[in-house]
């Protein structure tokens, strides 16, 4: 008896042996398997709160998982959806684009995104942004089990687009309505004025001999009235031509002096009406390489700015200095001055204080403010000095080349 006790004894303790093994590698299990359902459960609860659809489908289409937010969307159950298709959420269009798709992404292992319009349970226009993903055997990479979709609602986003797209239709119409407004007044409206203002200094020469002082002042005031919209019209384009970014820069080559005098001539009977001098003494041939009609355009703008706030018998001198790098300008008059509270806004599109002339004359306040921004793009400054009934002086400096 004896050597059968001790026999299964030893079997006993083997028993024993793996028991305490399996209950150890059970405890273990036990222990990963709670693991695994936390991690699941932070998983579950991940995709949950997401504001954008997840779900899984099997080879043949068919739902196995969605969370939160596409049952809601679908309005059913996890229970429901096992084994449902797109049939049962989607109209019949919606469902064979969804079907094309995704026996691509079956039979090819091809991810992809794409649009699809569908329309909600109240028949409301909807639009899912689609990204759509193969899904594999984790044993065998070449074989496709299913595929994992992730479908965002873009309808607000699609609308706002569908918005934009209209208002940039309706903007491009304006533009071209707006060109067209520029050239009415860059052509057809400017061109009377010069016959205008050619008709009046002619008869100002022929009057010049007679003694008809009346007729003079009156046809005087016709000359400058209508060099003064004139000035307008050209600011106003040129202006706009700045802030549409349609003023392109051409820079050549120029002889200052000429520049200046060219000017000069054109003001010359602005200046004369007011029997004002216009001064400006050519020295050294400063060249410079810039734009010649935006530098034109700002001269023409301080001067005839110069010739309206000086009374009658007062000069203005246009005066020149340079060094290697920079060229200064400087326009000075000894009229009304400008008040230190002024000063600070002249430049500023803001300012809304419009003053008149010493003859009276009217203007928008947009030359000095046109100067400013093409001194700028000439990559230049401007400044002004100022003393009320003394006088002001208004530089700009320039760089000798683009």
């Amino acid at each position: 008896m004896e050597p059968t006790y001790a026999e299964l004894k030893k079997q006993n303790d083997r028993l024993q042996i793996d028991l305490n093994k399996t209950k150890n590698a059970l405890e273990q299990a036990t222990l990963e398997n709670k693991k695994a359902e936390v991690r699941i459960s932070y998983l579950q609860s991940t995709l949950d709160h997401l504001d954008t659809c997840i779900y899984i489908k099997d080879t043949e289409r068919k739902y196995l998982y969605a969370n939160k937010k596409t049952l809601k969307l679908f309005n059913c159950t996890a229970e429901e959806l096992q084994g449902s298709s797109d049939l049962n959420y989607f109209p019949k269009d919606t469902c064979e684009q969804l079907s094309q798709i995704d026996r691509r992404i079956l039979e090819l292992g091809e991810n992809t995104n794409f649009e699809v319009e569908s329309k909600d349970n109240d028949g409301n226009r909807i639009v899912f942004l689609e990204i759509k993903t193969p899904l594999f055997d984790k044993n065998n990479n070449s074989k496709i089990v299913g595929l994992c979709g992730l479908s965002t609602d873009i309808t607000e986003r699609k609308k706002n687009e569908e918005v934009i797209k209209e208002s940039q239709q309706q903007l491009k119409i304006l533009n071209n309505t707006k060109d067209k407004l520029f050239s009415i007044i860059a052509h057809d409206l400017r061109s009377p004025f010069y016959g205008i203002t050619g008709f009046s200094e002619l008869l100002i020469e022929n009057l010049s001999t007679t003694e008809d002082e009346e007729s003079k002042e009156y046809i005087g005031l016709i000359d400058t009235l209508a060099k003064n919209t004139l000035i307008l019209l050209d600011n106003l384009l040129s202006w706009a031509k700045s802030q549409t970014k349609e003023l392109s820069l051409k820079p050549e080559k120029l002889l200052l002096s000429e520049v200046i005098q060219e000017v000069i001539v054109l003001k010359k009977s602005l200046s004369k009406v007011k029997h004002i001098s216009l001064n400006y003494e050519p020295t050294d041939k400063i060249e410079l390489y810039t734009d010649k009609n935006i530098l034109q355009t700002i001269l023409r703008n301080l001067i005839s700015n110069a010739i309206k706030f000086t009374n009658k018998g007062g000069k203005i001198d246009i005066t020149v200095t340079t060094n290697k790098e920079l060229i200064e300008i400087c326009v000075s008059d000894n009229g009304v001055g400008i008040s230190k509270e002024s000063i600070n806004t002249i430049f500023e599109l803001s300012n809304t204080t419009v003053l008149p002339g010493t003859a009276n004359e009217q203007g928008s306040g947009l030359g000095l403010i046109l100067c400013k921004e093409l001194v700028e793009k000439l990559n230049g400054t401007i400044w002004v000095e100022s003393n009320v009934n003394k006088g002001s002086q208004f530089s700009f400096a320039l760089p000798t080349s683009i």
